[in-house]
């Protein structure tokens, strides 16, 4: 199982499009950062988009500030990591070429377990290339400046909360992705799936699937006092469908057929 994770990850580092991805995300940064502009994804209310600015607080774009205003659009870093799933799970899906593994002693299990354990490493350096690059962009650019008070805590936090909602989008592809062996079911329900859940949440007043609204739980995880919003209620909602889903996926990875 370790031979197949290490040989994983050399396939990923030696594939161009992994090289192509990071300059993309790296462009994306440099013009944000260049332009002071942040954006989104999805249906955004222009009171919710001006009450979440306000909350933010993104003055000078020092390092810190554009720290705070690119947590505000980290939902980009879905589209950002797309070519990452097909190139780490969904290549041996597609192409059956997880046999290989499974005639030579690998369990179903272990190399289930290995393919969401390696994405989940390679999506959570994903974050730390995203915020670093912005910090070390705007630091160049405009300067580090002084950080907020217990700015490197809601940091934490923000990320912390964001990989989960992140891996709780990515778990319900790849069960797709596993039940149809399809990278476009896979990719499309990544796009699809959550922009149905933010539009449905900003048109219909239903209060409990804003906790399952993932991209502005991730856009707005750096704001503590959201009004009539339980972060932890968040939380709980996004381990359920990662905890569901999984299951799911790794039952129908099992009964397929070699």
């Amino acid at each position: 199982m370790i031979n197949a994770m290490r040989a994983d990850f050399y396939r990923l580092f030696r594939t161009k499009g992994f090289y192509i991805t990071q300059l993309l995300l790296i462009l994306f940064v440099i013009i944000s950062v260049s332009a002071e502009a942040t954006g989104s994804v999805g249906v955004v209310d222009s009171d919710e988009m001006a009450g979440m600015q306000s909350h933010l607080q993104v003055h000078d774009w020092d390092s810190y500030q554009t720290f705070i205003a690119f947590s505000s659009m980290a939902s980009f870093l879905i589209y950002f990591c797309l070519p990452l799933l097909v190139m780490i799970v969904g290549y041996d899906f597609v192409h059956q070429s997880y046999k290989n593994q499974l005639t030579s002693g690998v369990s179903r299990l272990q190399y289930f377990g290995s393919k969401y354990f390696i994405f989940a490493v390679v999506t959570a350096l994903q974050f730390i290339f995203y915020y670093t690059s912005a910090f070390v962009t705007a630091a160049v650019t405009n300067g580090i400046g002084t950080a907020p008070t217990y700015f490197w805590i809601h940091a934490l936090q923000t990320i912390g909360v964001q990989f989960i909602a992140f891996q709780a989008i990515f778990m319900i592809s790849l069960c797709i992705l596993v039940i149809t062996f399809s990278n476009v079911s896979g990719i499309i329900s990544v796009i699809v799936i959550p922009l149905i859940i933010n539009v449905l949440s900003a048109f219909f007043t239903m209060d409990w699937l804003k906790y399952f609204d993932f991209q502005t739980g991730i856009n707005v995880a750096w704001i503590r006092d959201l009004p009539d919003f339980s972060w932890l209620a968040f939380l709980s909602c996004n381990l359920g469908i990662i905890i569901i889903m999984s299951y799911i996926a790794y039952q129908a990875f099992r009964h397929k057929s070699l």
